[in-house]
C-alpha cells in the first residue's frame, strides 16, 4: 500500500525562508488522536471545575437558607408562646364562666388531650434542612396541633356555657320571686295559724295579702295559665282562683278574686295582672290568698318574694 504523504508549506522564524514537511496518514491521525484526548481531558477538567464550584454555591445557599429558616422557625415558635399564654388565660376564664354557671370544670389531662401531631416521618423527604431545624419545625407543628384541640375545646364549652346560662336565665324567670300585690298587708303567713271560722289551729299553706276590692294581681314568674275557676260557693274554698303552670317543677297560685282576667291555655310573664283582689270563697274580707307549689308541694311564699 502506497503511504500517501501531505505536504505542509510553512515560512521559517525568519520569514524569508520557505520550508516544507511532510507527513503521513499514521502521524496526522495519532496527532489528531492525541489533540482530541488533550480536548477530551481539557474539557473534563473545566467541567469537575464547574461541578465543584456549583455544588459549592448550592451548599452555600442551602446553608444559607437553613440559617434564615432557623431564625424564621424561631421567630414563630416566640410567637406561638405569646398564642399559647393567650389561650392559657382562654382556658383560665372559660373555668371561671363554668363555676358561674354551674358546669364541672373541664380537667387539664382532657384539655391537653390529643398532643400527639405528626412524627417525623412526615418531614423526611425534606432531606436538605438540617436536623435541628426539622425538630423545631416538629415541635412548632405540636404545639400548634395542640392549640388547636384546646382552642377547639375551649369553642365547645363556650356553647356549653351559653346554653347552660340561657337555660338557667329562663328558669330564673320562671321562677316566682316578687310580691303578686304592689303595696297590701300580709295577714297571715304560711304555717299554723288560728282559723277564724272554726277557732282552731290549722296548717295555712300559703299567704294572705289584704288590699281594697279591685287591686291589681300580678303574676310572680313567666309561665301558662293552666286552671281557671269562676264558679264557686258563698264561704268555701278558694273561691274564684287562677293557677299557673310555670315550668321546672313551680306552679302558683291565686284565690279569692273578684275579677279574672286571663283565660285557660294563656302565657303570660312576669308582672302581667292577671286578676283583681276580691273576697269570693271562704273570706273574711278582700285579700289575696297564693301559694307556691313546688313538685307538687305547697311551700313557704315568703322564701320566693326578692323584692
Amino acid at each position: 500500500m502506497q503511504d500517501k504523504r501531505i505536504k505542509l508549506i510553512y515560512f521559517s522564524m525568519g520569514g524569508s525562508e520557505v520550508k516544507q514537511l511532510s507527513l503521513g496518514w499514521k502521524k496526522i491521525i495519532g496527532l489528531s488522536s492525541l489533540s482530541f484526548l488533550f480536548l477530551l481531558l481539557f474539557v473534563f477538567l473545566i467541567l469537575q471545575i464547574f461541578t465543584d464550584f456549583f455544588h459549592n454555591w448550592q451548599v452555600s445557599r442551602l446553608s444559607k437558607s437553613n440559617s434564615q429558616l432557623e431564625e424564621l422557625l424561631t421567630e414563630m415558635g416566640q410567637k406561638i408562646n405569646k398564642i399559647e399564654t393567650k389561650v392559657k388565660y382562654l382556658e383560665k376564664e372559660d373555668d371561671d364562666l363554668r363555676v358561674f354557671v354551674d358546669l364541672p370544670v373541664i380537667d387539664s389531662d382532657t384539655r391537653e388531650l390529643g398532643i400527639g401531631g405528626h412524627s417525623e416521618d412526615t418531614y423526611a423527604n425534606y432531606t436538605s434542612i438540617e436536623d435541628d431545624a426539622i425538630n423545631q419545625a416538629i415541635k412548632i407543628q405540636r404545639m400548634i396541633e395542640n392549640m388547636e384541640q384546646r382552642v377547639s375545646l375551649a369553642s365547645e364549652s363556650r356553647n356549653d356555657i351559653m346554653k347552660k346560662y340561657n337555660e338557667d336565665l329562663k328558669q330564673l324567670k320562671c321562677t316566682p320571686s316578687i310580691r303578686p300585690i304592689l303595696g297590701g298587708r300580709i295577714t297571715a303567713s304560711y304555717g299554723l295559724r288560728l282559723d277564724p271560722f272554726v277557732d282552731k289551729y290549722r296548717t295555712h299553706e300559703g299567704l294572705d295579702i289584704s288590699a281594697p276590692r279591685g287591686t291589681d294581681i300580678h303574676a310572680t314568674a313567666d309561665g301558662r295559665v293552666v286552671e281557671v275557676q269562676s264558679k264557686y260557693e258563698p264561704n268555701k274554698d278558694f273561691g274564684k282562683y287562677i293557677v299557673i303552670d310555670h315550668g321546672y317543677g313551680y306552679k302558683t297560685r291565686y284565690a279569692h278574686l273578684h275579677k279574672i282576667l286571663v283565660t285557660r291555655g294563656q302565657k303570660v310573664k312576669r308582672y302581667d295582672v292577671i286578676g283583681k283582689v276580691g273576697d269570693t270563697g271562704r273570706s273574711t274580707g278582700p285579700h289575696l290568698h297564693y301559694e307556691v307549689i313546688v313538685n307538687n308541694k305547697k311551700k313557704d311564699p315568703g322564701k320566693y318574694i326578692i323584692d
